[in-house]
């Protein structure tokens, strides 16, 4: 068989795939001998997600030359909302008949069958920028923080100095302004080589961040009026990373 991955925990697939979904309703998952990733824009080229899986991370991997598996990752989402707590998750590729097997395995082996797409189109490349703030911080502190946001606006501030980083949203005559200041808990180290703002959706941040229960840490990075990028990791070396463009403040 061309491709065959295992995870002990079917809940870290579902994770994954909802990490991709929150930006497009297809995606090709890309595997070969070493690792499986994926890379996608969403509709409106205003965020790209970029997962990295390599095959240490998975309790069984095996890929034989380049695979590309095409997939509708709201028939796979269903499919993995129907695992159990202590379900096992097998993925296999059958070319002959252009799907992907899907078994969990708990105390009844089940086996859904995806039909493989053909989804045309290159695959984005990843955006080469040289940033002035790279913060890593609990995940927790940061889903809090745009939860808070969401109360007074649909877009947030983010900035940062030497001595912290700021997340802001304002109304009309309400907002709020969350500080997690270096050498606190909740900032876990900060780098800034030049003090740094941009706003961002709050719409796409906010279904960004759900990608936290794959990790208890991200790293946030960015400069003045830049792209964002938010990285998590998964069981260690995996990778969950998404791209989003700043909103220009009119002058």
């Amino acid at each position: 068989m061309p491709f065959r991955a295992k995870f002990s925990d079917a809940r870290t697939w579902k994770r994954i795939v909802d990490a991709i979904s929150v930006l497009v309703d297809e995606a090709i998952f890309r595997a070969n001998e070493n690792s499986m990733r994926v890379r996608a824009m969403d509709p409106s080229h205003v965020a790209m997600v970029d997962i990295y899986l390599p095959a240490g991370i998975f309790d069984e991997y095996a890929c034989s030359g380049e695979v590309a598996i095409g997939l509708n990752l709201d028939e796979m989402g269903k499919v993995m909302r129907r695992a159990g707590t202590n379900d096992e998750l097998e993925l296999v590729l059958d070319e002959a008949a252009s799907s992907l097997r899907v078994h969990l395995k708990g105390a009844t082996t089940r086996t859904f069958r995806l039909s493989l797409l053909d989804i045309g189109g290159e695959e984005p490349p990843t955006p080469s920028i040289k940033f002035n703030v790279e913060a890593k911080m609990l995940s927790d502190a940061l889903v809090q923080a745009l939860k808070d946001a969401e109360l007074f606006s649909d877009h947030v501030r983010v900035s940062a100095t030497p001595d912290g980083v700021q997340i802001a949203a304002s109304g009309d005559t309400s907002g709020v302004e969350v500080k997690i200041d270096k050498g606190s808990e909740a900032l876990l180290e900060l780098s800034v080589a030049e003090s740094s703002r941009a706003i961002y959706a709050l719409s796409y941040l906010s279904d960004m961040i759900k990608a936290a229960s794959v990790s208890e840490t991200i790293t946030l990075s960015f400069s003045t009026d830049m792209p964002l990028k938010l990285e998590f990791r998964v069981l260690g070396e995996g990778k969950v990373t998404y791209w989003l463009a700043p909103r220009i403040e009119a002058e």
